[in-house]
């Protein structure tokens, strides 16, 4: 007898990836958040955050949630610390941060864990 495993890798070629929508932070074009993936029980999500030049994610924190960051492209600040492309940034439950692009577009690949959407005041 063979047990069927519904476990699966799931792969997202960079066409699919472009042409998945995504939605603006807060009502502002110029923050784009795309949804990759969300725990069945909705407590993780990870996804691809675009930030036009200049663009800024207000002053905000995360009750609880931990915050895990990878810069793809661009410089950014994060809590008033400098992230450029390749680097990695950590914010724990409960810091006060904002966000802020540098002079060109960048993209930030990021996990939120857990995640409370009761507890949470920023929409992701």
């Amino acid at each position: 007898m063979t047990e069927s495993n519904p476990a699966r890798v799931t792969v997202i070629p960079p066409e699919a990836l472009a042409q998945m929508k995504s939605f603006p932070l807060h009502g502002d074009e110029r923050l784009q958040n795309k949804l990759l993936w969300k725990s069945p029980n909705g407590d993780t999500i990870v996804g691809l955050i675009r930030m036009a030049p200049g663009a800024r994610d207000v002053g905000h924190n995360h009750p609880s949630a931990t915050q895990h960051t990878w810069v793809v492209d661009g410089t950014v600040s994060i809590g008033g610390v400098e992230a450029g492309a390749g680097s990695y940034a950590f914010v724990p439950p409960g810091a006060d941060h904002e966000t802020v692009a540098g002079d060109e577009p960048v993209t930030m690949f990021y996990i939120y864990q857990p995640f409370a959407p009761e507890h949470d005041h920023h929409d992701h």
